[in-house]
């Protein structure tokens, strides 16, 4: 590249990373450069796939007629422009966008522009063409148009211009000012009638800035039909209300991409964005419309609603099905486990996260099929049908984001489990999984807290159980001068290492013996035993026996070996230099590995390992490594144990730094001698 071009480039990137806010302000639709098309790279962040140029977006309020009555609708318009830089940047080349709809109305797109920009000598323009753009449904309330710009490349620039128009105040556009990809400038319009009262609230760690707040004078028509006489000839009336209008602009500069990384809740919890809450509207001399909801508000909404509380209510059925089911029951407990057996082991569910139920408890007891509301609401009341105080708790699960506890509403849930208490203990349950005892609710569902929903109040309740993931392996063997080892082996799957394993052999351990072995081929694993595979409160046991060739290092007269042959811990799933969200496990994981080791005659161990240990602060986790050595024997054992569920972004150096010694520690090596046998005299 000469220096012509490179001064080109650098020229480029500066004003890309570094135009000023009016700069950014002048950017067209359609007016993409030659120097946008010829960028190789966002400078800022080279590992980029994609870069957004500019993001611009604009919510505001106007009044359309419907017949003869008119109302308010929000606007909401954006013009994103986005540069492909590598393959793996495609992805953004697809949109999917969403519409809500209801009785009440429904969400519309329209002036939808999209079009892909490549350079050829001169700038090449493909637009998309209608038969590409799709509707699909996602949820009961909820369409998204989807579509895929064309002959996307490396290279090419992308841009898109539409605008929603919707008849729900409530919906007024949230703006998300930070992705997966950076972003170099992102912008945020809104003019709100002083009739409307939004709570508005910012998320994330990058800082969103805002302009002074203006405030301006508009003109709405409205019109309606009296209809109060009953005359057909009634007449139509128009008016205009003259409110101020709030105007406020947020913007944000050379947004870094969000870094993924492992244990991590929903991302949209920790990007940064901009979000309103209706709390209520009042026109002119109108009543007064409070759309703030308290948590006894969202109780009473669930258990008045014919597809929730109702549902409970409609339960006549269940008393032919229930006798037969308990008949052998001695206890509210034994109760509540023969119940739960038998919506999980009867009911499948569909795989649709759902709060309010699509059809009766009775056809979804008949159809053997149901959503998470409609299985475990029949379990609840089977539950109550049994003399049992149950009741629902809803929840958010981990992908849909966390409750926020002071913006009470129903549309942060989307998630239904039962809850069964009995004397001073709550169990919590959820039917929709197979392999989940009482007690243990599905990884999907442990997101914080959740609503337990009674006839008469609510209350928060903790989804995090006193359950973990626990694996204990115990290996008894025995090392020949060839560096074969020979023995057992048994392992123990407790809790929710023991629903994976569960799912894993999927009740054809044939086929998880058959892979077992394939994973391990230097192992020649043979007498595989299972163990409490069908009881889910009981741990998990598989035992075989094994020979093991190919493991160990054999120089002269010299053998060696790292004792860790299984649950090493290979890689630290922590490698951001600092993470602004918290580490979230779902659960507190527990390793216990013991290793029984008899030495070749004639050999004597020449070098080891040293015990250690390591400790988190605040109880929050060890590490135990010991070795031990009596005769010919060496015991090698260790204990891994994260003491709590989720770690603060403060505890990140400390986590991070526990995981680089334990895999420093699981990689020490055993050596072994040969030395001459003692002459017998």
């Amino acid at each position: 590249m000469n220096n012509l071009i490179k001064i080109t480039f650098s020229l480029l990137l500066i004003l890309l990373a570094g135009n000023s806010k009016a700069d950014n302000e002048k950017i067209k639709f359609g007016k993409v450069s030659a120097e946008e098309l010829e960028m190789k790279v966002y400078e800022k962040d080279t590992s980029a796939a994609a870069v957004i140029l500019y993001d611009s977006g604009a919510s505001y309020f106007e009044t359309e007629a419907k017949n003869d009555d008119t109302d308010f609708v929000c606007k909401f318009e954006r013009h994103v422009r986005i540069k492909i830089l590598k393959p793996e940047g495609f992805d953004f080349a697809t949109f999917k966008i969403p519409l809500y709809h209801s009785t009440n109305g429904e969400e519309k797109i329209g002036a939808l522009k999209a079009r892909t920009y490549n350079l050829d000598e001169k700038i090449l323009i493909d637009k998309l063409e209608k038969n590409s753009i799709f509707k699909e449904e996602t949820t009961p309330n909820w369409n998204r148009i989807k579509f895929t710009m064309p002959n996307i490349k490396v290279g090419s620039v992308i841009e898109i211009k539409y605008q929603i128009s919707s008849p729900f105040k409530q919906n007024f556009r949230a703006w998300q000012f930070q992705y997966s990809i950076p972003v170099v400038y992102s912008k945020y319009n809104t003019r709100i009638p002083s009739y409307f009262n939004y709570q508005i609230t910012t998320k994330g760690y990058y800082p969103i800035k805002k302009l002074d707040e203006k405030s301006r004078p508009e003109n709405f028509l409205i019109r309606y039909r009296d209809n109060s006489t009953g005359n057909v000839d009634s007449k139509v009336h128009q008016y205009t209300l003259t409110p101020n209008s709030n105007i406020n602009e947020y913007y944000a500069e050379n947004i870094p991409s969000f870094k993924k990384e492992s244990y991590m809740l929903a991302e949209e919890n920790y990007l940064s964005c901009i979000e309103f809450e209706l709390q209520s509207y009042k026109y002119d001399y109108g009543v007064l419309h409070n759309f703030t909801s308290t948590w006894e508000d969202v109780q009473d909404k669930l258990i008045k609603s014919d597809d929730f509380g109702g549902v409970l209510k409609k339960d006549g059925f269940i008393k032919d099905i229930l006798p037969e089911l308990i008949a052998d029951a001695k206890s509210e407990e034994e109760k509540t486990v023969l119940i739960f057996q038998a919506v999980q082991n009867n009911i499948k569910w569909n795989e649709k996260y759902r709060l309010f139920c699509e059809k009766s408890l009775r056809a979804t007891w008949k159809e053997k099929s149901g959503n998470t509301a409609e299985v475990n609401l029949l379990l609840i009341a089977m539950l109550r049908s049994a003399g049992i105080n149950a009741n629902p708790v809803v929840l958010s699960t981990r992908q849909n984001g966390i409750i926020h506890p002071s913006h009470p509403t129903i549309t942060q849930m989307n998630y239904v489990i039962a809850c069964a208490k009995i004397g001073d203990k709550n169990y919590l349950m959820d039917a929709t999984d197979p392999y989940c005892p009482i007690g243990i609710l599905p990884f999907r569902c442990l997101n914080d807290k959740g609503r337990l929903i009674t006839e008469t109040n609510s209350e928060w309740i903790n989804l995090e159980t006193n359950k973990g993931s626990k694996c204990a392996i115990m290996s008894t063997l025995s090392l020949t001068e060839e560096g074969t080892l020979k023995g057992k082996v048994t392992e123990a799957f407790y809790d929710y290492e023991g629903v994976d394993i569960r799912k894993t052999i999927s009740n054809n351990t044939d086929g998880y013996t058959e892979k077992l072995k394939s994973d391990y081929e230097d192992w020649n694993i043979s007498e595989i035993e299972y163990k409490n595979l069908e009881d889910k409160n009981k741990p998990l046991q598989i035992s075989y026996s094994t020979e093991i060739e190919n493991l160990v290092n054999m120089e002269g007269e010299r053998i060696y070996l790292n004792p860790i042959l299984k649950n090493k811990t290979h890689e630290n799933p922590f490698k951001l230099e600092q993470r602004e969200y918290p580490v979230n496990f779902g659960y507190p994981i527990s390793v216990n590995y013991l290793l029984i080791l008899e030495l070749p005659t004639n050999y004597t161990i020449e070098e080891q390992p040293k015990s250690s240990k390591i400790t988190l602060p605040d109880n929050g986790g060890e590490y135990i490594y010991q070795i031990n050595q009596s005769a010919n024997k060496v015991m090698i054992k260790y204990s891994f144990n994260t003491g709590k569920s989720q770690y603060l972004p403060s505890e990140y150096d400390y986590l991070k730094e526990f995981y680089n010694y334990v895999i420093t520690k699981e990689n020490q090596i055993l050596v072994l001698k040969k030395v001459e046998p003692t002459a017998i005299k």
